[in-house]
């Protein structure tokens, strides 16, 4: 039985309008290990976009990533899970959500990483800094391996 590990992909995301985590080694690629991944996402007041990305690159460039499909909200077109998950009954203030959740993909992958998106929001804020106390953050982005 293979030790599983967890990794801290993001925390603390505050201020930040759009985030891209650190690319966290995967310990399945090109058919080695089981490929199990879990994702725990803990987040306060969140009004935004997270989603996880995968690249088979051992050196990746930026069109290396691709999006791992979540399956959020009901919509396989959309990669990315968009909080509040139900707009009309959002879990924390603001319009937003507070809680946690957890995704379990399967794969082989050289690399993950995490993705804070808030650029589908309309209107943008002119200055998204300013204003993002309002759209609240990711406490935490926990991958199990």
């Amino acid at each position: 039985m293979a030790i599983r590990k967890s990794i801290t992909m993001m925390s603390n995301t505050g201020t930040q309008w759009n985030l891209i985590g650190e690319p966290i080694k995967s310990n399945a690629y090109y058919g080695y290990g089981s490929g199990i991944a879990t994702v725990q996402v803990i987040f306060q007041n969140l009004v935004g976009g997270f989603g996880i990305q995968g690249t088979l690159a051992t050196h990746p460039l930026p069109e290396d990533w691709f999006w791992i499909q979540m399956r959020a909200n009901g919509d396989v077109n959309n990669p990315y899970v968009t909080y509040p998950i139900d707009p009309y009954n959002p879990t924390g203030s603001n319009g937003g959500d507070t809680g946690s959740m957890a995704f379990t993909f399967v794969g082989n992958f050289v690399f993950l990483r995490a993705v804070l998106t808030r650029d589908y929001l309309q209107p943008v804020p002119v200055n998204p800094q300013w204003n993002t106390w309002q759209y609240g953050q990711l406490d935490r982005v926990i991958l199990a391996l």
